[in-house]
């Protein structure tokens, strides 16, 4: 019956028919709920039962660990910071102890932030989508299946409705439509809607905007708690804000603080680390020794930043990617069907420690008054912020990455590097995923096409 139904819009739509202007609309549907009725029979072309909805489709099967952790993490900090009771309960007990007794509100929290976002982002993009295909009378692309999602999931839980809807029109338009749609871009569009919205409303893309869905209300609420601890410790601080301190925060500071060691001559370590160094002390500002308090922690992996809380995405962050096991768990997948390459994410990875090392090394010869953030241990960068997620779902993007092999590995090598020298060097932009991901798409047309001369250089042709 919906076989004939479909049968029935399709023969509306047909050229010549006053509706022939929405048949794309009509084929997308049809797609969607059925087999494509165009099927290959003879030679040359290869036949093959993978179609791009399929690989959407797969694609979001790999992003379903990542889905859940969104759903489950966001509920859980607005939970754990709503008042000073579930606070208090939180720190008292173990992370899974007070999973087991709250599951219903942190999944009831979870989905209230997550599933609006999600649902306004595939809206919007349907909307451009269907908009575009029906003035240029092309068939509609399954590739929003997956740009939808990863666009919902690199957002912070507290952005305006508006900004949404806003920021996937533009994203969309600037990136894939003015190119001609699906399979043109040279940018990867999700990450266009979001720099779209970095760049537009930097002060609802960044500082205390990752926690519950309104941050008015949750600041008043870490206020009332601090109040009620008697001390100002509690914050809105993500690994990534912590990992990015001012620059008068050097490695003798960190050094002193996780040595928790200072000279005779002063009564505690916090009048060492202020005094000036005339007076044999390190010379810290007091606006700048809470963060660099905390920058300890997150190196020595202490307090809310264990390493195992990181790992798992029990922090604060973007919706989707707080947690490097879903995100590894999507590599898996995503690895065994074919759909992303292990060299442009194996070549990111060692970019990453390549680069992390030198900044390692630099540190170790320039000695203590080198910034903090140059000597960090350098697994801990894939633990913060989106690497993990931008490394399997968004350098991988078969349409903005290179084809050729040598190519993915130039492309994932500088992507890696710029992740990294963005984080440490650049104060403005603590994520440096994003941007260096969005390089590696402007310059993967030149890197392809010179690994291209040297492999045709490489072969001799009858």
């Amino acid at each position: 019956m919906l076989r004939k139904l479909l049968e029935i819009q399709l023969s509306l739509t047909e050229p010549g028919k006053p509706l022939e202007r929405l048949r794309p609309l009509v084929e997308a549907i049809d797609t969607f709920l059925f087999e494509t009725p165009q099927q290959t029979a003879n030679s040359p072309h290869v036949r093959d039962g993978v179609d791009l909805k399929r690989i959407m489709t797969l694609v979001v099967i790999a992003l379903t660990p990542c889905i859940l952790m969104a759903i489950w993490n966001t509920g859980l900090q607005k939970l754990i910071y709503s008042s000073i009771n579930d606070y208090q309960s939180y720190m008292s007990s173990s992370y899974f102890t007070f999973a087991k007794e709250h599951w219903k509100a942190i999944l009831a929290y979870g989905a209230g932030a997550f599933l609006p976002i999600m649902f306004i982002s595939y809206l919007a993009g349907g909307i451009f989508e269907v908009l575009f295909a029906c003035v240029r009378r092309h068939p509609i692309s399954e590739g929003f299946l997956v740009t939808g999602m990863l666009y919902a999931l690199i957002l912070p839980p507290t952005l305006p409705y508006w900004m949404v809807f806003l920021g996937v029109g533009v994203g969309i338009t600037l990136s894939k439509e003015l190119f001609g749609g699906t399979g043109y871009n040279i940018l990867n569009p999700a990450l266009v809607c979001r720099c779209f919205l970095y760049f537009t409303f930097p002060t609802k893309m960044t500082g205390a905007v990752w926690l519950g869905t309104n941050p008015t209300i949750m600041q008043k609420s870490i206020q009332i708690i601090n109040q009620a601890l008697g001390y100002d410790g509690v914050t809105q601080a993500t690994a990534l804000g912590v990992f990015n301190t001012p620059d008068d925060v050097k490695c003798a500071h960190i050094n002193a603080i996780l040595s928790n060691t200072w000279p005779e001559t002063f009564t505690s370590l916090t009048s060492y680390l202020t005094a000036p160094l005339k007076e044999g002390g390190l010379n810290l500002s007091l606006e700048s020794l809470p963060q660099a308090l905390a920058f300890a922690k997150l190196k020595a992996g202490t307090g809310l930043f264990t390493d195992t809380n990181l790992f798992l995405g029990n922090m604060l962050g973007s919706l989707g990617e707080t947690s490097t096991l879903a995100c590894l768990i999507g590599a898996i997948i995503i690895l065994i069907t074919g759909i992303g390459s292990w060299r442009t994410m194996l070549s990111v990875a060692l970019g990453v420690i390549f680069t992390a090392g030198l900044f390692q090394i630099g540190a170790h010869i320039a000695g203590p008054q080198v910034a903090a953030n140059f000597d960090f241990p350098i697994y801990k960068h894939f633990l913060m912020g989106g690497l993990a997620f931008g490394l399997v779902f968004m350098a991988t993007d078969p349409v903005s990455s290179p084809d050729m092999s040598l190519s993915k590995w130039i492309y994932g090598l500088i992507i890696g590097a710029l992740t990294v020298i963005i984080r440490t060097i650049n104060p403005a932009f603590p994520e440096g995923v994003m941007l260096a991901i969005l390089f590696g798409n402007v310059a993967s047309p030149l890197i392809d096409h010179y690994a291209l001369k040297r492999y045709r250089k490489g072969h001799v042709y009858a």
